[in-house]
């Protein structure tokens, strides 16, 4: 049998624009993303990308980079790490943060969200989105309690 932890789940503040937000991915933003997505499985991959594959079915890989955009090395320190490509879409980000907004700000609208979103902080803001997926979904510890 398994015992479930008290765990409050924090918000994540996001900065954007001189003013302070609060994201957080309570059940009824992930019941909003649902309703977007169909699940939140399929939310969570179109927020980290299509996976690419060519013609024949087989996947398009590339050079996998870190968040500046340099190559990721193997342990080796020669090798490039390979993974799948995506296609990333912005629609998920806007939707993603949209969702985790509306708990602290629940009349604010996607177009009011679109126009907190720009280019140069999109990594930062995906990063903070990520912060907060995390936080809302924490790791579970199974206890075993069968008795030799």
């Amino acid at each position: 049998m398994s015992k479930a932890a008290n765990i409050k789940i924090k918000p994540v503040e996001l900065e954007l624009n001189g003013e302070k937000y609060l994201i957080k991915y309570d059940f009824n933003a992930l019941i909003e993303l649902e309703d977007l997505y169909g699940s939140v499985e399929d939310a969570m991959e179109a927020m980290s990308g299509k996976k690419v594959f060519d013609e024949k079915g087989a996947p398009v890989m590339e050079e996998a980079r870190d968040k500046d955009g340099k190559d990721i090395f193997e342990a080796d320190g020669v090798t490039a790490k390979m993974v799948q490509k995506r296609k990333f879409a912005i629609r998920p980000v806007r939707d993603f943060l949209w969702a985790g907004l509306l708990l602290y700000r629940n009349t604010i609208t996607k177009e009011e969200v679109s126009n907190l979103l720009d280019f140069p902080n999109l990594q930062f803001i995906i990063e903070k989105l990520t912060e907060a997926i995390n936080a809302a979904m924490p790791a579970t510890k199974i206890e075993d309690d069968v008795k030799n």
